[in-house]
């Protein structure tokens, strides 16, 4: 009996401290359990935190003394129990006196509070900053990328935020460098077509009273983040980023377009509809024969489009990524539609397209 208890509350412990997907999406997480308490994230962001900060750490310092209230419950009347459960309580009363040294006088002991305190000028008050970042926080432009179930990087037009259950880091991103120091990948079906690959980021301060910190989120993530940042993540020789699959799907269909007959044309090129910036340089002329009679039907079969040169390679090739179906390996053998006239075509019709010398 002990050891299937014993079992199970290790097994609590673990959701309880790094709660799996199905406890999140049940809600049974500490800062949902406790949602009226903590107040709104977006709303005062600072706040918030300092009380799940709190909250975590006496309820992940009780769990020791919940244990040995299991084994009574379970029937153990040993005579070590009563040792223990001192021992364990004992454990959970310094982290409340922790908790109360946080927050008593002016709530500068908190851990929230110290990673602000470098940045409060002499006669002022650390509420004016957390004022600050509250603002920034409740922006629509800010980026917030999961890390864990139980922590999160924040980038706002400021500050860069690392949310953690027992710590708060923050700087300003003026302040600092991120640079990438490691790389792992991971494959997600055993052809390799949906491979996943994660960045670790080292946040570098350039002042020596902030404490440096760091994070690992995918490649997707860090493209995502590299907008609100004011200066890019810098990642040394040595250490490659993963391209998206669009972006290796654009290089082989790149390929396979430079193989294709070239297309003259007697005007000076314009640039692309699609991205405005590369000229365009790719036309779609019906170059594959139809099937014969007793094999026509099935799939619709190419059509001549005359269209004018008006896409670049790079957007056909995201056009036909958009609107290709099935596993990413059979993108090519495929067939897509003009952007303009909608006219079927294939790989083989899709021609470089060049100037003919006057």
């Amino acid at each position: 009996m002990d050891v299937l208890v014993t079992l199970f509350y290790i097994l609590f412990c673990i959701c309880v401290v790094y709660p799996p997907t199905e406890f999140v999406s049940a809600g049974f997480t500490i800062a949902q359990l406790f949602e009226n308490y903590l107040g709104s994230e977006n709303v005062n962001f600072m706040g918030y935190h300092m009380k799940r900060m709190s909250i975590t750490v006496v309820i992940h310092s009780a769990l020791p003394l919940g244990y040995i209230f299991c084994l009574w419950c379970g029937g153990e009347r040993g005579q070590w129990m009563l040792a223990a459960a001192a021992g364990m309580a004992i454990i959970a009363l310094l982290a409340i006196y922790k908790m109360v040294c946080w927050w008593e006088q002016d709530k500068s002991k908190h851990p929230a509070v110290k990673a602000l305190l470098p940045y409060v000028t002499p006669g002022s008050d650390w509420r004016v900053v957390a004022a600050n970042l509250n603002t920034e926080f409740r922006s629509v432009d800010k980026v917030s990328v999961p890390l864990t179930a139980t922590s999160k990087f924040v980038a706002t037009e400021t500050w860069l935020i690392k949310v953690t259950q027992y710590n708060l880091n923050v700087v300003k991103q003026s302040d600092c460098a991120l640079v990438a120091t490691a790389t792992d990948s991971h494959n997600l079906t055993p052809s390799g077509e949906d491979e996943v690959q994660y960045v670790n980021i080292e946040v570098i301060p350039s002042r020596d009273d902030i404490l440096r910190f760091s994070f690992r989120i995918s490649t997707t993530a860090l493209r995502d983040l590299q907008p609100r940042l004011a200066q890019p993540v810098r990642v040394p020789e040595h250490i490659s980023l993963l391209p998206t699959l669009i972006e290796r799907f654009v290089t082989v269909f790149k390929q396979h377009v430079e193989q294709n007959p070239v297309f003259m044309v007697d005007q000076e090129p314009e640039l692309c509809i699609g991205c405005m910036q590369a000229p365009a340089d790719v036309k779609i002329n019906r170059r594959c024969l139809p099937p014969p009679a007793h094999l026509q039907g099935g799939p619709p079969q190419c059509q001549q489009c005359n269209c004018r040169v008006l896409w670049c390679c790079a957007c056909m090739a995201r056009w036909w990524a958009a609107r290709a179906a099935g596993a990413a390996s059979e993108w090519l053998s495929g067939r897509c539609t003009c952007p303009v006239c909608r006219s079927v075509f294939c790989l083989l019709d899709v021609c470089p397209a060049r100037q003919s010398a006057s």
